[in-house]
């Protein structure tokens, strides 16, 4: 498992970058986001190098942080690698409640959030699906 950053932002031109710009400016990488928009809000789930310094640049801007554990998925890299994933997690009965890739990596990787995650990891391992841990952080 690894950590997934969680937080609401304004829905206005510019908060994304804002937000972006004083994670890097911090010295913090965003590997994955996810922005889910709602009116005058947006949802932004965030996978960072750096969970903690992530939090703590965040909770230093004034905006409300909560953290999810989330699964990183290696995706095989063959026609129907995409479905190997899912019909595994279908296949054992594991709901998937968000999914985003990963950005700049040599393999594709998804970040699934899943109903069930140690039921969820024990079924892609038994299928020889790579999961990758904390180790992601550094890619």
């Amino acid at each position: 498992m690894i950590t997934e950053i969680v937080l609401e932002i304004d829905n206005r031109a510019g908060e994304f970058s804002r937000i972006i710009a004083h994670l890097y400016d911090n010295d913090v990488n965003v590997s994955a986001f996810s922005v889910e928009a709602k009116g005058d809000t947006a949802k932004l789930r965030l996978i960072t190098s750096n969970p903690e310094s992530a939090m703590s640049v965040l909770t230093g801007l004034n905006v409300e942080v909560d953290t999810a554990e989330v699964l990183a998925v290696q995706v095989p890299k063959h026609p129907g690698g995409l479905n190997s994933v899912l019909k595994v997690l279908s296949g054992a009965g594991i709901d998937i409640v968000h999914v985003y890739p990963c950005l700049n990596t040599a393999d594709t990787i998804l970040i699934l959030k899943v109903d069930d995650p140690e039921k969820a990891a024990q079924a892609l391992k038994d299928n020889w699906i790579k999961i990758y841990d904390k180790r992601l952080y550094k890619l």
